[in-house]
């Protein structure tokens, strides 16, 4: 579930940090659906020599981002539901074809349906002057506080 919360902290900073102009923060509109993709690599070796030999995993969703919140007396105030979905797992590395332990698998079977469940239920994130204050989610405390990573 650590992964889950990485995801989320780094959608949250790299799409306050593309908005341009904007001092105070993330705004999202109103009766707008925000769809995303997004992709990481995990490399379990570390990367030690060659990228074509590295040894690890790539895992992909799109991401859908809605204001269910803003303070009617500020825009920095907002809360905004996350929502992954079409997760996919996949080895970091096509060469290896057939001996890959990715081949014929579907992310159900890689990660487990519990944890693919997980990943896909919504997450809820309080926003203010653009940082997380607080996440609501399938395993997260409501006082869970991020706002010292952003």
């Amino acid at each position: 579930m650590i992964l889950l919360a990485v995801l989320f902290l780094c959608f949250i900073s790299s799409y306050s940090a593309s908005v341009k102009g904007h001092t105070t923060g993330l705004s999202l509109n109103n009766d707008r659906l925000y769809k995303l993709t997004y992709s990481t690599e995990v490399f379990l070796d570390r990367g030690k020599g060659k990228l074509q030999d590295s040894v690890g995993y790539r895992i992909s969703s799109n991401v859908d981002v809605v204001l269910l919140w803003r303070n009617p007396d500020g825009d920095d105030d907002q809360l905004i539901q996350i929502t992954m979905k079409d997760v996919n797992v996949e080895n970091v590395n096509k060469q290896r074809g057939e001996k890959s332990i990715f081949k014929g698998k579907n992310p159900p079977k890689i990660i487990r349906k519990e944890n693919l469940e997980a990943l896909q239920r919504p997450v809820l994130l309080h926003l203010i002057h653009g940082k997380v204050k607080v996440i609501w989610g399938p395993t997260f405390s409501p006082t869970l506080n991020f706002s010292f990573l952003l």
